[in-house]
Formats: C-alpha cells, sequence, structure tokens
C-alpha cells in the first residue's frame, strides 16, 4: 500500500512538473497576430525578413515589422499587448520569466506602438521598451511610443517611469528621469533632442494632444479596449487602409482577420526629385546666397540636403519646411551660414520613401568665383540692439525687432537669421509655440550678431514670459 501511494505522488508530481514545464514554455514566447495589411519576421541570428502569419511564435531577439497600411500586435502569455501601427519595426530584445511574472524588454526601432499590460490570475508582465532617446519603464499601464523623426511617450493608464537617454556606442547615458502621469505626454521634437543631448532644456512634458486622440491608430486601441470586437462586431473604418472584419476570441487574446489580398494594401509611388532652380546644373554663382529649389513627385516622407566644408566635411539637414506627401522643396545656401564657399560646392539632395528608406538623389553643384566673397563692409562689428528687453504675453507668439549697427550676420539662440542680410541694420525674430522656441513660463534669449569670419560681438538678452489665459467653464479664454 505504501509503494502504491508512493507511486501516485511520484505521477502526480511528474504531471505538475509537466504542466509547469509547458507553462514556462508558453510564457518564454508571444504570438504575432497581423490585424490587416502586411507584416515580417527576421528571426534571431538570420538577416533575411519573412511573411509572417496569424499566430506565429515570436522568441527572444526577433525582430517583427509592419509595412504599409498594415497593423499588428504581439501578444503575450497573460494576454497583455504591444501593438504595432504601420511602417514600425521593433526587436523583443527579453522574454523571461519569474514564477507567474513575465519579464519584457521591447526595442522599437521606430514606428509606434501602443502597450497595453494587464495584471490578472494567469500572471504580470513587467514591460521595459527602449526607443530612441526614451527608457520606459510600467506597470499595469496603457501607454504609446512613438519613434519617428518626433519621439514620445503617451500615458492613458498606469504608472510610467521615462529615463531621458543620450546613447552613445557602448554605453547609454541616463540624462533624467521623468514620471509621466495620466494624461501626460512626453515630446521631443529632432530640436528637442539636439537640446536634450546639449542639456539646455529638459522641459518636453505636456497634456496628450486632441490631434492625436483623433488618429486613426488610436482609435483602433480604443475599440480594442472598450470592446468593439467582441463577437462579430466590425472594425471600424481605419482611412487610407482597407476595411478588415476583425473578430477576437474572448479569453485568449486571439486575433482572427478575413482573408486580404495582399495588392490591396495601398502602396506608395517611390518619389523621384526634379530641380528647378537653378536651371542650369552646374551653375556660376556670382553672390553670396542661392534657393536651390526643386519638386518631387510620388511620396516622400522628408528630404535631406548633405552640404560639405571647405576641407570637405559633410553637414546634413533635413529641410524643415518640407511635409510628408509634399511636391515642392527649397535649400538655403549662403555664406552666412558656412554652407556656401568659393570654388566648387556640392549638395547631394535626397529623398526618402514612405518607409523611411532612401529613395532618389541628386547633386546640384554650385560654383562660386574666387574674390567673391572679399569685399569688407566699411564698418567694425557691433552688438546688437534689443528695442525691448522684457516681453509678457498670452498669445503663445512675440515678435522681437531690433538694431544694429554693423555686421554680417545676427544669431538668436544659436538660430541664424535668414532674413538679415549683411549691412542691414534692423532685424527681427518670432517667438511661437507653434516653432518650438516658446514654452509656458520664463523664457530667456540670447542675441549677438556676426562678421564674415564667424567671429562674435558681445551678446544681448531679452526674456518672453508667457501664461496662457485662463479659460472659463465654458472653456472660454478670459
Amino acid at each position: 500500500m505504501v509503494f502504491a501511494g508512493l507511486i501516485v505522488v511520484l505521477i502526480i508530481q511528474l504531471i505538475l512538473s509537466f504542466f509547469e514545464q509547458k507553462e514556462a514554455e508558453m510564457r518564454a514566447k508571444a504570438n504575432f497576430y497581423v490585424d490587416y495589411g502586411r507584416g515580417e519576421i527576421m528571426e534571431w541570428g538570420s538577416e533575411n525578413w519573412i511573411k509572417a502569419y496569424n499566430g506565429g511564435v515570436v522568441l527572444d531577439g526577433d525582430s517583427i515589422r509592419t509595412k504599409s497600411s498594415s497593423a499588428g500586435s504581439l501578444v503575450f502569455y497573460n494576454g497583455t499587448e504591444a501593438r504595432m501601427a504601420e511602417n514600425t519595426e521593433l526587436t523583443m530584445d527579453v522574454l523571461d520569466n519569474k514564477g507567474s511574472r513575465d519579464i519584457l524588454v521591447l526595442e522599437v526601432d521606430k514606428g509606434e506602438v501602443f502597450v497595453s499590460q494587464l495584471v490578472n490570475d494567469m500572471g504580470y508582465t513587467e514591460v521595459t521598451v527602449k526607443s530612441g532617446n526614451f527608457n520606459v519603464y510600467a506597470e499595469g499601464a496603457q501607454f504609446d511610443i512613438l519613434n519617428r523623426e518626433d519621439q514620445a511617450v503617451r500615458v492613458l493608464s498606469g504608472d510610467v517611469i521615462v529615463e531621458l537617454v543620450e546613447r552613445t556606442e557602448g554605453e547609454d547615458v541616463v540624462i533624467d528621469e521623468i514620471e509621466v502621469g495620466v494624461g501626460q505626454e512626453l515630446f521631443m521634437s529632432e530640436s528637442d533632442v539636439a537640446d536634450l543631448i546639449a542639456r539646455t532644456n529638459m522641459n518636453f512634458l505636456q497634456a496628450i494632444t486632441d490631434e492625436w486622440k483623433q488618429g486613426d491608430f488610436y482609435l483602433w486601441n480604443k475599440g480594442l479596449e472598450d470592446g468593439w470586437y467582441e463577437g462579430t462586431e466590425e472594425v471600424p473604418e481605419v482611412d487610407d487602409g482597407p476595411v478588415i472584419d476583425v473578430t477576437i476570441t474572448t479569453g485568449t487574446g486571439t486575433v482572427e482577420t478575413s482573408d486580404v489580398p495582399e495588392d490591396e494594401v495601398l502602396e506608395y509611388e517611390e518619389p523621384a526629385l526634379v530641380l528647378t532652380t537653378p536651371e542650369t546644373n552646374p551653375y556660376i554663382l556670382e553672390g553670396d546666397q542661392i534657393y536651390i529649389i526643386g519638386t518631387v513627385s510620388g511620396y516622400a516622407s522628408k528630404i535631406i540636403v548633405t552640404s560639405y566644408t571647405e576641407d570637405g566635411t559633410a553637414s546634413d539637414y533635413k529641410l524643415s519646411l518640407f511635409e510628408a506627401g509634399g511636391t515642392e522643396w527649397s535649400y538655403n545656401a549662403a555664406y552666412i551660414y558656412g554652407n556656401l564657399h568659393e570654388g566648387e560646392n556640392e549638395y547631394v539632395v535626397t529623398s526618402y520613401n514612405y518607409d523611411g528608406d532612401e529613395a532618389d538623389s541628386m547633386t546640384v553643384t554650385i560654383n562660386v568665383p574666387e574674390g567673391t566673397f572679399e569685399q569688407e563692409l566699411a564698418c567694425t562689428l557691433s552688438a546688437p540692439v534689443v528695442a525691448q528687453d522684457t516681453y509678457d504675453t498670452s498669445e503663445g507668439y512675440v515678435s522681437v525687432f531690433g538694431t544694429i549697427d554693423c555686421a554680417y550676420g545676427i544669431v538668436v539662440n544659436g538660430y541664424s537669421l535668414s532674413l538679415f542680410k549683411a549691412g542691414d541694420t534692423t532685424w527681427s525674430y518670432t517667438a511661437s509655440l507653434e516653432f518650438g522656441n516658446l514654452a509656458e513660463g520664463e523664457n530667456t534669449y540670447e542675441v549677438y550678431s556676426v562678421d564674415k569670419d564667424g567671429n562674435k560681438s558681445e551678446s544681448v538678452y531679452f526674456t518672453i514670459n508667457y501664461q496662457p489665459a485662463a479659460e472659463t467653464g465654458s472653456g472660454v479664454s478670459e
């Protein structure tokens, strides 16, 4: 009898051990579902992307990406999800477990990801996301990560801590740590990232914008969270993409999609550049400034111009006035900016397609005869004068004016005033929320002039105190 009892105990232990092992194996993987469009996977150790199928297994080190007009979801053991917008690429760096606690580290290489953490009887997933200049640590949260030309972390619920990081070869330097509250977003443009690295601005926290909440990706996620798709309800129409019927098998996190022919996925034409000004290429310039102007057909997400100094050093500049999908572009080459010198000047103009990959490029050559820049102003460099040194506003923008006796250029907070020409005696500068050079509270600006060799004058300063107008109960500003 004792022997039989031992046999029963051993059998029970074997059964329990088997199920524990199976549970550990299930916790150590995720499943990827293509909600609509097309997804691809690159397995650890491979360099090739292949088509991802619904329910496909994703392991440590694997990378996943969605294509144009596509979306997909990584679903983990306890139902926690990482939902990927179109043109998004991420790597699952770590997926481990300690008992009922799963440890997940995702790296968002580009794109946008909405994370919905669950805490339930099946356990808890501890999530860390590395994205651009952010390290995000979340507990029981719903949050959105953006890593395109702009970067953002938006928190819908739960506790989220974000480290602001400077990433260098071999080492990540944590600059600051911020707790992002519910309803807040940490937002950085490309210029904000430069300010972060220079340690000149750390104020990137703001309320989540209505514009983002009106976007297709947020509305799609909100529909999933609110249960729009339980049973057999249809997915609301998503602009610029196919309408897909999606159902969810409740309790399992399994997403089933109707079959959509791949050729129905919206494809964007590759961009092609055309030069309109100057009319000839190469071009001989007898002056100190020229606007290089052109058009682009197809879809360009951005355009970058690479210029070269006299010693051959390259400098990339993203055309800030060009918007994705635009058809016209221009670039200002000027002696005062340091991107135009005597002799041969080459400018490589490169367009990038919808996926952010390099597409078309052209080289524009501007030849400036020797001696063109030798003229001197018949005066000595002087410091600029600001008409008013303190401004108070509730409007969100201020125009500042000043005078100067002698200068080749005026610089305000590192920005060279493009409308100021050598020898001008007046200057103006606009600070605006829209331009990103004005924030709530007190803002201080440094102004100095430069001569043709880049030598600086003494600096002068002005301040702008911006306090938004208070809103009444009816939502009208007082």
